[in-house]
């Protein structure tokens, strides 16, 4: 776990103190898998989903965009899953709502949202995201989605409710990766 430095603290340290942790956080990032996500639905439905995952999101409203991985491997009711979220004019991603090094701007420390749950039925697809900070009021974030399967294709919609405020709407879309020499 990485702490950040009140403000104050931050504008005097040096470039030379911020290296090491932005180096630490990177080599922990290429590391680390997606976290696990709970599949439901019947046997048939889940093995629809089977394969790994990769699209895009964007919510007009919010001028927020991000990228959505997932992977399920076959036989298994557990996927593996992050999306990344970027707000308008910044250059790095969101991270979770309990993380207090997320609420400021200058965290040089990249964190990805966890999907928290899927339940796929009849090629419907619905699921949440962990709650996660909005950079604009401070509050926490509910998101919900709910996606059409197609073939190697999902797409959807999703609503992000803030603790805060109103709720806003965007699209979003994946495609599952060809199996290599197939």
């Amino acid at each position: 776990m990485f702490f950040q430095a009140p403000r104050a603290g931050r504008e005097a340290m040096g470039t030379q103190h911020k290296l090491p942790l932005l180096l630490a956080a990177l080599a922990a990032a290429c590391t680390s898998s997606p976290a696990p996500v709970p599949v439901v639905g019947a046997a048939g439905d889940i093995a629809l989903l089977a394969g790994e995952w990769s699209g895009r999101y964007d919510s007009p409203a919010t001028e927020r965009r991000g990228t959505i991985i997932f992977r399920l491997e076959a036989g298994r009711d557990t996927a593996h899953g992050d999306v990344t979220m970027i707000p308008r004019g910044w250059t790095r991603p969101l991270g979770p709502a309990q993380d207090p090094a997320a609420v400021a701007r200058d965290a040089p420390i990249p964190e990805v949202l966890k999907i928290r749950f899927v339940r796929l039925e009849g090629g419907k697809l619905s699921g949440t995201l962990d709650p996660y900070r909005d950079p604009d009021c401070g509050c926490a974030v509910y998101t919900t989605f709910t996606g059409v399967l197609k073939g190697d294709a999902i797409e959807g919609t999703f609503i992000a409710r803030p603790s805060v405020g109103l709720l806003y709407r965007g699209t979003w879309q994946a495609t599952r990766k060809k199996k290599e020499g197939g």
